[in-house]
């Protein structure tokens, strides 16, 4: 992690916020996001709107508080990014699931887990903000429990229906482990061994054969149980 550091300027190729109204708004926006991801989440308006080179009231006058100014970077980064075919892809049954993880996934991580995006959210994370659970409320229903749902059509068919929470912590490993590949790059610093596609093709070969497993194991212990009970 990085130590604390005094706040500067973010480097921003934008000058100025001169323009209508929303070119100033989204001027503000793009600067903050380069400054979070730089800096975190910390510190007040005076030397945030400092840093990004505007003044105090002006920022209060487009963004009330902080965290309003975080919901709209969330918005601008995330939000409105999301593709909702992504859900549609992941339940086509007549494609080969590892082939729809794979599609969501690398296009996923093209998409949303820029550099930006991934120290924000890790940011957020061990901070506690609200910012990490709202959108893990937001991951959950658009992708999580469609992934859960085709774990369980593929490797459980005696009960290919419903989504339990069992299958939905399955779900969140998958993408725990992409996201970390996001967090080595772009937090740790660590340079990829190879290409980031090759290696979430690797972690989803790697999930399936484990998922496979355990899914079976658990019908086999309910199996059990009906049989004993």
């Amino acid at each position: 992690m990085q130590g604390k550091r005094a706040l500067r300027p973010t480097a921003v190729a934008v000058t100025g916020v001169e323009g209508q109204p929303s070119s100033r708004e989204q001027a503000i926006v793009e600067r903050a996001i380069h400054f979070f991801a730089d800096h975190g989440l910390h510190g007040n308006t005076r030397d945030l709107a400092r840093s990004i080179g505007v003044s105090q009231p002006l920022l209060y006058h487009y963004f009330p508080s902080k965290d309003a100014l975080i919901a709209r970077v969330v918005e601008r980064l995330c939000e409105d990014r999301w593709k909702p075919e992504w859900r549609d892809g992941l339940r086509r049954a007549d494609r080969p699931l590892r082939q729809r993880l794979e599609q969501f996934y690398l296009d996923y991580s093209e998409t949303i887990l820029t550099r930006e995006w991934t120290r924000i959210l890790f940011f957020a994370s061990l901070a506690g903000m609200d910012i990490h659970k709202r959108h893990q409320t937001m991951l959950r229903e658009r992708a999580l429990r469609p992934i859960g749902r085709e774990l369980r059509r593929e490797f459980d068919p005696v009960r290919p229906d419903g989504v339990s929470a069992a299958d939905l912590d399955l779900a969140q490993r998958l993408h725990t482990a992409v996201f970390m590949l996001a967090v080595r790059r772009w937090v740790f610093d660590q340079p990829p061994t190879r290409s980031q596609a090759a290696a979430i093709r690797e972690e989803i070969g790697f999930f399936l054969h484990g998922a496979r497993s355990q899914l079976g194991e658990r019908q086999g212990s309910q199996n059990l149980k009906l049989a004993v009970g």
